[in-house]
């Protein structure tokens, strides 16, 4: 009888440190669990400027499952290869902190136009080099930094019919002109006003606009 009651009592501890280190092992997992439901992530990448006339821009997306905060990005890449083309970003500075960028949302830098980015200043037929943008932000809960390197090169943009699509107003102002002439004449008039671009910044004191691409919309 002795016998059975030591196995008990050592069964009975062995179940009590399984219990033990099940309920370390599940609160390590809510734990993450919890942590991963609300940790941002950053992306960077091109996109084209949504008047569709030629613009490129540096989208930084948030595609995590919580907000960023403090959010900070910098051009990695060759002041001499920035200075020989046409960018109306400045690339040298380092930005922010930017102070949240929610969930699901983006930032939209305007970086050039599109056609500039194949042809230096001097003339030279040849792309931006490729080079890397590197982004900081931190969580709500934490202020420690989280970091990472997104390449962007525009080579692969080259060529790609369609890439500068017509804005929505352009496309209902092509399907009026079968209603008549007259509806069809404020096409040309709309038709100018996309190739101009909003470059004001914040610092501007006077609205500043740049020409987009020249072609026939």
């Amino acid at each position: 009888m002795e016998n059975w009651k030591d196995v008990a009592t050592v069964l009975s501890g062995f179940s009590t440190v399984v219990i033990a280190g099940l309920t370390l092992f599940l609160w390590r997992e809510n734990r993450a669990m919890r942590k991963a439901g609300s940790e941002p992530r950053l992306i960077a990448y091109y996109e084209p400027h949504p008047d569709g006339t030629g613009g490129l821009n540096i989208a930084i997306a948030n595609v995590g499952t919580g907000p960023a905060r403090n959010v900070c990005f910098q051009f990695l890449g060759s002041p001499e290869d920035f200075s020989r083309y046409n960018l109306q970003l400045d690339c040298t500075l380092r930005r922010g902190p930017i102070s949240m960028i929610p969930q699901g949302e983006k930032l939209s830098l305007f970086f050039a136009v599109g056609h500039q980015l194949f042809k230096s200043k001097a003339g030279e037929e040849k792309p931006i080099p490729p080079f890397n943008i590197k982004l900081e932000w931190s969580t709500l809960q934490s202020s420690r930094k989280i970091s990472s390197i997104f390449p962007l090169d525009v080579s692969p943009y080259a060529g790609l019919p369609g890439f500068v699509n017509k804005p929505p107003l352009i496309k209902i102002v092509d399907s009026l002109d079968e209603v008549g002439k007259q509806i069809g004449a404020l096409k040309p008039l709309v038709g100018k006003l996309t190739h101009i671009i909003e470059t004001t910044t914040l610092e501007s004191e006077w609205v500043s606009k740049t020409k987009g691409n020249t072609e026939d919309i």
